[in-house]
């Protein structure tokens, strides 16, 4: 076999694979199926939520016209969560939880969690009232509170 064919063969070979890492890391790290002009307040069931690196994830039972299901929900790393006010156990199982969110560009369910409270605990990057935990149109946008901004 001629070297240009072997230099072709691990080419085409290769290309895959790097589109495939490509597809991967893309999906990850990008915030574009959210939307962060529009804020929308969700309410329901925590069933899981776990603040970790390097996204937070959060699966909420919801009631709404759809009907109740469990929705899927991401946000900040848990550093940033940590530095806006979350402490480890403050959110379980069965609690009650007000999530304002980035609602995806799709209409499908889920978001990227902008602020929450649960337990009388608000933690957030702008958007909900501490007082109230309810949406306060005077904060300043969700990722300006902390200095984060979405992932990228």
């Amino acid at each position: 076999m001629s070297p240009m064919i072997k230099k072709f063969v691990v080419a085409a070979a290769a290309a895959p694979l790097l589109m495939l890492w490509a597809a991967v890391a893309t999906a990850h790290h990008s915030a574009a199926p959210f939307d962060f002009s529009k804020k929308v307040t969700i309410e329901g069931v925590v069933k899981e939520f776990n603040v970790v690196n390097p996204h937070t994830f959060a699966v909420v039972s919801v009631t709404d016209e759809k009907g109740t299901r469990d929705v899927e929900y991401e946000g900040h790393s848990a550093s940033n969560f940590y530095r806006a006010g979350f402490t480890k156990g403050a959110v379980k199982a069965g609690d009650k939880i007000s999530i304002l969110i980035a609602p995806r560009h799709d209409g499908a369910d889920g978001g990227f969690i902008q602020a929450f409270t649960a337990n009388g605990l608000t933690v957030g990057f702008g958007g909900l009232s501490p007082s109230t935990g309810k949406p306060d149109d005077k904060a300043p946008d969700a990722a300006a509170g902390s200095g984060a901004a979405p992932p990228k």
